[in-house]
Order: structure tokens, then sequence, then C-alpha cells
């Protein structure tokens, strides 16, 4: 008689397991966006960031006893019938997508800034119980959009070697979350004596880069680790003049983006990270010009010659 019960008890296992394989679901419409690397697994962070008014993708993953044909490491993402998941924020800051639906899989639009915690609780259909898990929680943190200003003296206009001329040009980054990538130019470039322009030239004041409507780009865009001040001249030896010219050195600003803004194009860029370009940059446009003039040379004194009515 015991080995009856242990036999109805293998086949019943047996039947509930080929029972969820055959009533799977899988996540609505697609799959998650990118892939399951792009996500935390292990040792999962506590954290994570997005810019205000920006969407980011989360999944909790899901027990592994009752979903044996989930597997994030070949981003197979099938679920077993009946199973919800509840997503909370007592904050009311956040909005998901979705809620106590068939899906571990969830986007969070952020509000306004700030440290929200959110929970996320897996609920058994009563075929299997009705229980629900423990909550696990996150604390999503929404940073304002990042920022850069030159901020100071907007134009500059004096003589070589003059004290008020600038030591270096500053940008200041505020607000978003670390990994900066900053967009800005620099067009240097010699006047003739009326004040038109004459030439352009590279950063190491040197070469002669051809065609006024030019304009030379150091770096776009370039990385900043952090928020703070970050030193853009980048001119070789300091403002001075060109080929005893007046020289215009104009610094623009373009626009800036950072980690957190990166985290919401994610789900656009379904993980591709490969053209900086699709990444969302925030406009910024600030200019700083600053006009080396040189010092007049002031000639000999003529008079009348010693010869003259000898």
């Amino acid at each position: 008689m015991k080995n009856v019960m242990n036999f109805r008890t293998v086949f019943a296992t047996a039947a509930l397991f080929v029972s969820m394989g055959l009533f799977a679901q899988t996540h609505p419409g697609t799959t998650l966006p990118g892939a399951s690397t792009d996500y935390a697994s292990g040792v999962a962070e506590g954290t994570t960031y997005v810019v205000s008014g920006m969407t980011i993708p989360v999944w909790a993953s899901p027990d592994a006893y009752y979903h044996p044909l989930y597997n994030a490491a070949t981003s197979t993402w099938t679920l077993t019938d009946d199973f919800t998941w509840t997503w909370g924020d007592v904050s009311t800051t956040l909005t998901f997508g979705t809620n106590n639906a068939e899906d571990n899989y969830n986007t969070i639009t952020a509000g306004a800034a700030g440290t929200y915690p959110i929970t996320v609780t897996e609920n058994a259909p009563a075929a299997y119980g009705g229980c629900s898990g423990a909550a696990t929680t996150i604390d999503v943190i929404v940073v304002d959009q990042p920022a850069v200003t030159l901020g100071g003296t907007a134009s500059y206009s004096l003589c070589e070697g003059n004290a008020g001329l600038p030591a270096n040009i500053t940008a200041t980054i505020s607000d978003g979350w670390q990994n900066y990538r900053l967009v800005w130019t620099l067009q240097i470039k010699t006047l003739n004596a009326d004040l038109t322009d004459k030439d352009l030239y590279d950063t190491d004041k040197a070469t002669t880069i051809a065609g006024l409507a030019e304009e030379y780009t150091p770096a776009v865009p370039e990385a900043v680790a952090a928020a703070g001040g970050h030193d853009i001249t980048s001119v070789a030896g300091g403002f001075t003049v060109i080929d005893n010219s007046s020289t215009v050195y104009t610094y623009t600003l373009t626009s800036i983006n950072d980690q957190a803004s990166r985290f919401g194009n994610f789900i656009a860029l379904d993980g591709d990270l490969t053209d900086p370009s699709a990444f969302t940059y925030f406009a910024n446009a600030e200019t700083v010009t600053i006009t080396v003039h040189p010092t007049p040379t002031t000639g000999p004194i003529y008079h009348i010659q010693s010869g003259w009515a000898n």
C-alpha cells in the first residue's frame, strides 16, 4: 500500500510540472527588452536610478520551483500560469506599467526627484494555495535631468597678457547621476585688421583649418565621471594671439546626458548602446567668447632731419 501511495505522489508531481509546461505564459507581446545580462543577477543591487519623467524596466526573479521553465541565463521567459506580481510604491510618485498581472516584468516611470522604496510580491493562484511570498524591496532614486553651465563672464575682449583674461574655462555639471556625456565645441579663429574672419585653427594653434564655416570640435561627447567643475580649456599655451592677429576663442556648450538618463533609453533602444547619438541629450546652449588682441607696437618718433636748413 505504501508503494502505491508513493507512485501516486510521483505521478501527481509529474503531472503538475507537465501542466506547468503546457499552460506556461510568456511576457505580453515580446520578451524583455535587451538581454538578461543587462539586468542585475546574482547579488542584485539595492538601488537603481532614473531621471524624472523617464521610464526604466525592472523584473522580479520568479520562484524557481513554481517556474521551472524560466531561465534568465538563456533569455527563456516562460512563467507558469496564474501567478501574479504585486508592485507597491507608498509615495505614489512612481508609475508602474502594470500591476497584479501574470507577469514579473514591469516598467517604472519616475515623477519628482527623491528616493522611493518599491516592493514586489509574488502571488500563487488558488490551485497552489493562494499564498503570497514576502515582499522584496529596491530603492528607486529619481534625479533631475543633468544640467551644465559655463557661468561667469560670457564675453572677453582684451589685449594679450591682460590679467583679466581667464586662466581656464570651467563647465559646471549639476543634477543627474554620474558618468556624464558632455557635448561642447571650441572654435579658434584669427581676424583681419578690419575684424573680418581670417583663418581657423586647431587647439595647438599651429594647424590652420581650411574653410571658415567649419568648427573645430575637440570632444563630442566627452566623458565626465562626476558632477561639479570640469575644465574644458584644452587650448595649448593659454589664450594668446596667433599670427600677430586678433584671435577669437569661442566655447559653446551644446548638450549633456548622464547614466540615469541613458537607463531611461534602455527600452526604446532594446539594450543596444552602440550608437551614442541614439541616447537622449538635454540641450544646454551657452557660449563664452574670448577675443585676444595683439598689443600695438609703438613706432619710432619721426622728426625733421638734422641736416635740414644746414
